[in-house]
């Protein structure tokens, strides 16, 4: 399963089209992404606690968000569960599993100070809500004199013990933190059950009599916010806990003394705890890593570190079984929830990826199969199969600076990448070689701010704008360059793009006033043709497809006041319409990203604003797809005729299939 969006309602203007997920680097081997990125069906913001059972057979996660709903996922599919449930009316916070009256019952607490009982088959509520005094951080299910309990910790009143069923208090509040409580937990002590609750200090409470059983855990550095109960051999519980700027530590029960501590585990905020292969093993995540550590609880060792890769802060975990495996369930500041498999002593299944954001892409092909080419700020050019995700080749990573475009052609049948850079060369690769094709395209002085290519005419071309505000021609059979820079070329060109007109290969160069100029690549001259008018403001992104065989142009300009996305007939140079691109229907949105093709005779344009991107037809002006919502900043975006849309958010690149439905 993808984490990538999944939108497939049929819009009708012009035609019905739908989007798929094919793949994404986002998530390595063997991880899944519940729900899917971007789905309508998930959360719409951070995901504050995870549970886990099981469901008619099949694993489910339970899980509770700052959206104020608690939804049901299916593990296996990653699919909602029903509707969400919805009650709370503020953050729900905690979540806990039990039993009651012979059926699963899901118990919620939240910042609105109410703690909830849900049927888990139904999701229908159980009873009236318990009503706090105050906001609920933290919740566990014990037994108390042979009922069940419900034992809350809150931001400023004592933790409270409560009866499941009747909903009232059965003690009195548990006093002994001097400011709020983070986290709770149960356990079963020398057959008596207790609380262990965390703030400034550990301490743990007889559930019978409220008293405190031993001495408060001594703590260095700041608050313990999460805390999990274990066996570290049978009969000897511990307590694993940590927080904001503490170590987390392993604690023997019965004492409060420390076992050990877990190196390189600062700021922890969430843990739980597991069994595999008979060694106790603590999950964590902390605030300042992207990764799940699994510690050997008796060794003190990490034993596995997973990359789930959330698009932000994890923010708790869970165990769970599948198919006879064990997984961890994660979610994070921005709404995921994410499916791991728990693996121990082996590599982590790190993905191979960009090291910092990917900052422009192309398409070509290589060997028959559709290609993306991505250039990146760490310098590497990578070329990934737009089916499969693999990369068809080792990263390319002769250049000296952060990479600014990339385009893609072929030349005498074989495939090549063109990667411009602020070192203010050009290098062409060769993509089936996975080596370079000749020396650098190197007459800039300055960084390179626009490429692109040609293989319609004979030689294929290469046309690139630099910072030193000229504009060369360059021979990608040579590496040669063909003529000079023309005097027409002294003010800087931000955008260009190549097409045909009239069967002759073509560049179109966006103006400093305003649309674009036509200048004829066989030549490496100026045609007369232009657009007119003008604004003050360059043009600075300009993409081009063919429709029924005439070249279309679509621009846009650094104008906020003017942020309409341009459709142009390049053959007359006149406007033909314009894009709405506007969020939420209410504010005008400056693209800032662009890219134009042709799918089974359909032209359409991609625009990302920020972290969106949508869809249009350049037949009608329309939207053809709901938008895309994407983690991170979408910084590059391309398509294919054959319907790949490829988006780079952040570091990442997500590829989805777009087609017209049937």
């Amino acid at each position: 399963m993808s984490s990538l969006p999944r939108h497939e309602a049929p819009i009708s203007r012009p035609a019905a089209w739908r989007v798929q997920p094919t793949w994404t680097s986002l998530l390595p081997k063997g991880v899944k992404s519940c729900p899917p990125l971007g789905s309508a069906d998930g959360h719409n913001t951070y995901v504050s606690a995870v549970v886990t059972t099981v469901l008619d057979g099949r694993p489910i996660a339970v899980t509770g968000s700052g959206d104020n709903t608690v939804r049901v996922w299916d593990l296996s599919t990653g699919e909602l569960i029903g509707a969400p449930w919805t009650g709370h009316t503020n953050t729900v916070r905690a979540l806990a599993m039990s039993v009651l009256d012979g059926r699963p019952i899901v118990v919620s607490g939240g910042d609105d100070g109410t703690v909830r009982v849900w049927e888990l088959a139904s999701g229908k509520p159980v009873g009236e809500p318990f009503h706090l005094q105050d906001g609920v951080r933290a919740l566990a299910i014990a037994e108390r004199h042979g009922r069940q309990a419900v034992v809350t910790a809150c931001y400023h009143t004592p933790v409270g013990v409560w009866d499941l069923e009747t909903r009232q208090e059965v003690m009195a509040p548990i006093r002994g933190h001097s400011g709020p409580v983070y986290a709770v937990a149960t356990a079963v002590l020398d057959g008596r059950w207790v609380a262990v609750t965390s703030g400034r200090t550990v301490r743990v409470w007889d559930l019978d009599t409220g008293d405190p059983v031993g001495s408060p855990f001594t703590r260095d550095g700041g608050h313990v916010s999460a805390l999990a109960v274990t066996e570290l051999t049978p009969g000897h519980p511990v307590v694993v806990s940590g927080g904001y700027q503490t170590t987390t530590r392993v604690s023997d029960l019965a004492t409060g003394l420390p076992v050990g501590d877990l190196p390189r585990s600062v700021d922890l905020k969430s843990v739980t705890t597991t069994v595999m292969d008979n060694r106790p093993l603590a999950i964590t995540c902390t605030s300042d890593e992207p990764t799940i550590q699994v510690w050997d609880l008796r060794t003190a060792e990490l034993v596995d570190e997973l990359y789930p890769q959330h698009p932000r802060a994890l923010l708790a975990v869970a165990t769970a079984a599948m198919d006879g495996r064990q997984v961890v369930v994660s979610s994070c500041d921005g709404g995921s929830v994410r499916v791991s498999d728990l693996v121990v002593d082996r590599p982590a299944d790190k993905p191979e990826r960009h090291d910092a954001a990917i900052t422009a892409v192309a398409t070509t092909s290589v060997a028959g199969r559709p290609v993306a080419v991505t250039g990146s700020a760490d310098a590497t050019v990578r070329a990934w199969d737009l089916e499969t995700g693999d990369q068809v080749c080792r990263p390319l990573t002769d250049h000296t600076g952060a990479i600014t475009v990339v385009a893609a052609t072929q030349v005498d049948g074989r495939a090549v990448a063109l990667a411009g850079g602020k070192d203010g060369e050009a290098r062409v690769w060769d993509l089936a070689l996975g080596k370079a094709a000749g020396a650098p395209l190197a007459a800039h002085r300055g960084p390179i701010i626009a490429i692109a290519a040609d293989d319609t005419d004979d030689p294929p071309r290469a046309i690139t704008a630099g910072d030193d505000k000229t504009i060369r021609v360059w021979d990608l059979r040579t590496g040669e360059e063909t003529g000079n820079p023309r005097k027409s070329d002294h003010r800087s060109v931000q955008a260009l793009t190549t097409t045909t007109l009239d069967d002759r290969p073509v560049a179109l160069l966006g103006r400093r006033g305003g649309g674009f100029r036509v200048r004829d690549l066989t030549a490496n001259r100026d045609t007369q043709l232009q657009t007119t008018g003008s604004n003050g403001k360059p043009v600075r992104l300009v993409a081009a497809t063919l429709a029924d065989g005439r070249p279309i142009a679509v621009t846009t300009n650094d104008d906020w006041r003017d942020p309409w996305t341009k459709v142009w007939d390049v053959a007359t140079a006149q406007q033909i319409g314009q894009l709405r691109t506007t969020y939420k229907d209410v504010y005008m949105m400056n693209v800032d990203v662009l890219a134009a093709t042709t799918i089974d005779g359909h032209s359409i344009a991609l625009t990302a604003s920020q972290r969106t991107v949508a869809a249009w037809s350049l037949a009608t002006f329309d939207r053809i797809i709901p938008d895309l919502a994407f983690p991170d900043q979408v910084n590059a975006v391309a398509a294919t005729p054959q319907g790949h849309v490829i988006v780079c958010f952040g570091r990442d690149i997500a590829v989805l299939t777009m087609a017209r439905s049937s």
